[in-house]
Parts: C-alpha cells; sequence; structure tokens
C-alpha cells in the first residue's frame, strides 16, 4: 500500500489552494453533542495557552486522502477524504464564523473611519475566504472559483450556503447537524474573545487563527490508489462517531457499483434519501425491513452483515455484470420505497391514495395502533401487508388492533409470542401475496388468545380498567376502550350478529381532544360529595367520553346538571348509557360498569 503520512497542522493543511471533497459513498456530515462539545473545549484550551504566550500542540486525529492531479494545472492536487471529513468540515465552520466576525468588525471600522483597521480586516477576510471557502484558479486564461471543501451531494448545497452567510432551510438531519456545529462554533468564538474595543476584537480572533495555523494538528495520511482507499474506510472512523449500518450500506453497495457509473449514480441518489433520518431511526427501519422481509431480527450488532447477505448477494461475486447492478439498483429502490413506508407507519399515516370504501374513520385506526397505542411491533408485518389492497392492508389492521389491545393491554401477556405470529405472517405474504388469506392470521392470533388471554382472563382485566390520576400512568389505553366502545356500540345495540361494525363512520373523534369524563366528579366540591361514589370515582363504571365541544361543560356540577350537558352529546354511550338515568348511584355505576365490558367482550374477539 502506496500511504504517504505527513503530520502537520491544520492551517498547513489548508494553504497553496487546497480543493478537498467528499466522495459519493461517505456518509453525511454527523458530528453532533459531545463531539462539538470536545472541539470546541480543545479551541479554547489552546486559545487560552497560546494567549498567555505558552501556546501548546494539540493533536485531532487524522485525516486520509486519494490525491489525484488536477488537469492544467501545475503542482496543484485534488485530494478525496475517505476519512475525516467530520474534522475537515468542522475547520472549515470554524473559519467560516471568523470570516463573520471579521466581516461585523470591518463594518465597525469603516463606521468610525478606521483606515488602517479597515485595510487589516479586508487582508484578512481575504486571505482566510481564499484559504478555507473558495478560491479562484486560472486554467488556460479561464478563471474559475473553486470550492475549497465540497461535502456529499446530499450536504453541499446547504454548506455551501451555510459558510457565506444564506441562512439556508435545514430539510435533513446532517442539516441539522451542520447548522447546529457552527452556532455552537460562532457563540463559542464569540465568548472567547475580549469585547472591549475593536483592537482587542481583531487580536483575539488573530489568537484563534494561529491556533488553527499552529496548534491543532493532523495526521494527514495520502494515498495515490482508490482500492486501498475503499478498504481503509471499512476499518477507519471519525473521532467518536462510529460508521452506522447505513452509512456502511450505502459505501458498499457503491464500491461493489464502482465500475457502473450509471447504477452507482442511481444509488447514491436513493442513499441520500434513504439516510436523511437521525441514524437511530434509520437503524430502526432498517430492521423492520430486513425483519419483513426474512421473518426473523438481524442478529445483535451484525446488521450490516445480515443485510448486505440478504438483500445484495452480488458482493460476493468476484465479476459483476450489468444485471447485477441493475438488480442491485433495484433492490436499493425497494428499500428506500419501504423506507418511506416506515415512515408513514411510525407517524400513523395511511399508505395507499383515497379509495374506497375505506373511510377516515378505518385509516384511523392505523393511527391509533401506532401512535396512541404504540404498537410499533408490528410494523414489519404491516409493511408485507402494504403489498396486499387497500381493503386486506385495513383488515390486517384490525385485526392486530383488537388482538394487541386484548392480549398485551389488557391480559399483559409477553409480545414475544405476537411477534412470531407476526414474521410467520409476513413471510407468508411476502410468498405468494395474491393468495393470502386473512383466516391465517386470524386463526393463529385466536389460538394464541385462547391460551393466554380467554375470555375469563380479559374480562377479569377490563373489570380493573380505571382512571390513572398524574403520575399514575397513562389512560391512553382507558380512552381507548371507551372510543372503541362508542364505535361500535350501536352494533351491539342492533344484537352484536357477526363481525364487530361500525355503523357511523362518519363521526372520527380525535383522540388527543376528546376527554375521559368523570362522571360523578372527580373533585367533587361539598354541594355534590357522595361518601358512598368517592372509592369508585375512577372506576370503568364512572367514566365515559365527552365529544371536544363539550369537554369543559359541567365539570364538577352534580349529575342532575350534567346529565343535560350528555343529552346533548354526539357521543351516542354517553347520551343513552349516561344521560338517560335520572339518578347517578352506585347501581348505575356497576351497571354501566358491565354494560361497557359486555361491549368489550363481543368487540375484541379475534
Amino acid at each position: 500500500m502506496d500511504l504517504n503520512p505527513a503530520y502537520t497542522p491544520v492551517g498547513t493543511l489548508f494553504d497553496n489552494k487546497p480543493m478537498f471533497f467528499i466522495p459519493k459513498y461517505q456518509r453525511a456530515y454527523a458530528w453532533e453533542g459531545e463531539s462539538i462539545k470536545d472541539f470546541i473545549k480543545d479551541l479554547k484550551n489552546c486559545f487560552v495557552k497560546r494567549k498567555s504566550q505558552s501556546p501548546i500542540n494539540h493533536f485531532l486525529g487524522g485525516i486520509l486522502s486519494v490525491e489525484y492531479p488536477v488537469a492544467g494545472v501545475v503542482r496543484q492536487h485534488e485530494y478525496e477524504i475517505i476519512d475525516g471529513q467530520q474534522r475537515a468540515a468542522t475547520f472549515t465552520l470554524l473559519m467560516a464564523c471568523l470570516v463573520t466576525m471579521y466581516k461585523e468588525l470591518l463594518n465597525q471600522a469603516k463606521n468610525s473611519q478606521d483606515a488602517t483597521n479597515e485595510e487589516i480586516l479586508q487582508s484578512r477576510i481575504k486571505d482566510l475566504s481564499k484559504r478555507f471557502i473558495e478560491f479562484d484558479q486560472e486554467v488556460q486564461r479561464t478563471i474559475t472559483k473553486v470550492e475549497v471543501l465540497k461535502l456529499s451531494k446530499p450536504d453541499q448545497n446547504f454548506y455551501r450556503n451555510l459558510i457565506r452567510e444564506k441562512k439556508p432551510s435545514v430539510s435533513r438531519d446532517s442539516h441539522r447537524k451542520l447548522l447546529e456545529a457552527y452556532n455552537s462554533i460562532s457563540e463559542a468564538v464569540k465568548e472567547m474573545i475580549d469585547k472591549s474595543n475593536l483592537v482587542t476584537k481583531m487580536d483575539d480572533l488573530e489568537v484563534i487563527q494561529n491556533v488553527i495555523d499552529s496548534d491543532f494538528t493532523v495526521l494527514h495520511m495520502v494515498t495515490k490508489a482508490k482500492e486501498d482507499a475503499f478498504r481503509l474506510f471499512q476499518v477507519i472512523n471519525d473521532r467518536g462517531t462510529s460508521l452506522t449500518e447505513g452509512d456502511l450500506l450505502r459505501a458498499k453497495t457503491l464500491e461493489i457499483l464502482e465500475n457502473f457509473s450509471t447504477e452507482q449514480n442511481s444509488v447514491e441518489d436513493l442513499w441520500n434519501e434513504i439516510l436523511s433520518d437521525p441514524p437511530n431511526k434509520t437503524a430502526n427501519y432498517l430492521n423492520w425491513i430486513y425483519e419483513s422481509n426474512h421473518g426473523r431480527r438481524a442478529s445483535q450488532n451484525a446488521l450490516f452483515d445480515n443485510f448486505i447477505d440478504a438483500f445484495f448477494p452480488e458482493h460476493k461475486s468476484p465479476n459483476l455484470t450489468v444485471d447485477d447492478a441493475n438488480n442491485i439498483y433495484i433492490k436499493v429502490k425497494d428499500i428506500n420505497e419501504n423506507i418511506i413506508k416506515c415512515r408513514k407507519l411510525e407517524n400513523g399515516e395511511w399508505l395507499y391514495k383515497n379509495q374506497q370504501p375505506i373511510t377516515g374513520w378505518d385509516k384511523n385506526r392505523l393511527n391509533l395502533l401506532l401512535k396512541e397505542l404504540d404498537h410499533t411491533l408490528c410494523i414489519p408485518l404491516l409493511l408485507a401487508a402494504s403489498t396486499l389492497d387497500h381493503q386486506k392492508f385495513s383488515q390486517v389492521v384490525q385485526i392486530i388492533e383488537k388482538a394487541f389491545f386484548r392480549y398485551k393491554i389488557i391480559c399483559n401477556q409477553h409480545a414475544t409470542p405476537l411477534q412470531t405470529i407476526y414474521r410467520e405472517e409476513a413471510n407468508s405474504i411476502r410468498t405468494n401475496p395474491t393468495q393470502y388469506k386473512l383466516t391465517s392470521l386470524k386463526g393463529k392470533l385466536r389460538t394464541l388468545i385462547n391460551k393466554r388471554a380467554s375470555d375469563d382472563v380479559f374480562k377479569a382485566n377490563l373489570e380493573l380498567l380505571h382512571y390513572k390520576e398524574t403520575g399514575g400512568g397513562s389512560n391512553k389505553p382507558l380512552k381507548y376502550f371507551l372510543l372503541t366502545a362508542e364505535y361500535y356500540y350501536q352494533w351491539f345495540k342492533q344484537g352484536a350478529t357477526g363481525e364487530p361494525v361500525c355503523t357511523d363512520k362518519t363521526r372520527v373523534y380525535d383522540f388527543a381532544s376528546t376527554s375521559i369524563e368523570h362522571i360523578y366528579s372527580q373533585n367533587a366540591d361539598s354541594s355534590v360529595f357522595d361518601s358512598t361514589l368517592e372509592p369508585v370515582k375512577h372506576s370503568l363504571g364512572n367514566l365515559t367520553i365527552l365529544d371536544p365541544a363539550l369537554n369543559a361543560t359541567g365539570n364538577n356540577d352534580s349529575f342532575v346538571t350534567k346529565k343535560l350537558v350528555y343529552q346533548g352529546s354526539s357521543v351516542f354511550l354517553t347520551k343513552e348509557e349516561v344521560g338517560t338515568k335520572t339518578a347517578w348511584d352506585l347501581n348505575e355505576i356497576n351497571s354501566y360498569k358491565q354494560q361497557l365490558i359486555n361491549i368489550g367482550m363481543k368487540i375484541f374477539q379475534i
């Protein structure tokens, strides 16, 4: 391996019209939090030492580059940064902050007609700009502007505008990190400099320049062989920021496609879309996709290895064909489409275009399952089910919703058997989606429920469902149960025959704004206080829901007053089961509780 290492100050690295760029197989900007804090801490320490006339050397790590000659320019080279882009980009963010501050001081000098310092400031701005931002380069009598550092495609435009003070809009996680790094560094520099007057500010900024030029050092390793760079890229990580599974998958697929530029460019664009989320989200999505396609979760700490073998077996082929390259593109395209689905599912969003007979009520069941009940464990199955038509998908959602609420939320059984069923059904769907029957999913869930969440167990646990005061836990399951009882109430009153049906899907209550109502007041004052009802005021039999338009009405009034509000409610459960009562006592509470349990027993049958 032809590798030439040079231990050098950062300032020297950016001398003599440097040209650095980040290759397409590199990840986007990733430093945040502790990494930026460490950088600022190092900067402040070196600043204090240099200002006190006792400068120290601080080693910041390595930068690995591939060197290329620039056509038409003598002794000019371009450097492809294989490892160290986080450092290189952060150095330039710091210097861009200095340029901005020098420009502010320049305006002060002009306003005070300080010609001497105005000239010095203009010189510093020009020097730093051409060393760290852009410079003029002549090739055959044509002068062009050249970027000192070009980040990878997803970040370049944002970064370019950021260091030129153009206030770009954030559209991905790496943009957020760049902006936060820039702002943190800028604030830190402002805190460091003496604000007494123009001259002291200039002197302190110059000290920071000297830290970069002399005290901050790196090991710049340069190779001329791209094959060596690919190999080294797999094993070298940046300071405190390990390569994520998504980064490695991106790098590997682009490496495989090195001799197929059309497919490589297309795959690069797809990975830029795939990796636009925070790394932890991307890891979740990739795990869901792997599990959905292969019926098992990737081995711990082995997502990259499992994923590359499962989706890109071409990586083992010594001689890639055009068909192989096209297959890789198709697979990455499919992964991107599934990532988009993961984002939507995580937010409880419907995956299909608007089509009858699916209504807003049906779509809302997906939101309730994933957002309010937080059952993301089923997402791999839903990804597989998204290959079915919209009606079957909706049925899958509602089967899972009822089974999960009964088995896990109310009966508190372990989720692993559910996950096993989900994986088996995902595999069945992907094996033959056109022949898939919902009876398979229902049958397996019914067997599991009969074994571990039987009618007796379910009924006993529904008896225990109650309102939890602040700090006592979430009331989402309770609200979900009451809302679901309301949706199926008319079907229940009509005899509850066949599959549960919501007879009026035009009424979709917003989960967040719909309130749980204590019929006998939660905080009863002396005028309505009833010692016999106090012990059961949080029990299921004393609770109902109010539509948002009425949720601030009644409050702690007597039942005689509140029943008039209930009679005007759009919630049939409240209007007919509570609003028709002449009084509200212990018998009515027990009777209403039993009615709610009877409704629940009918609805949550699989």
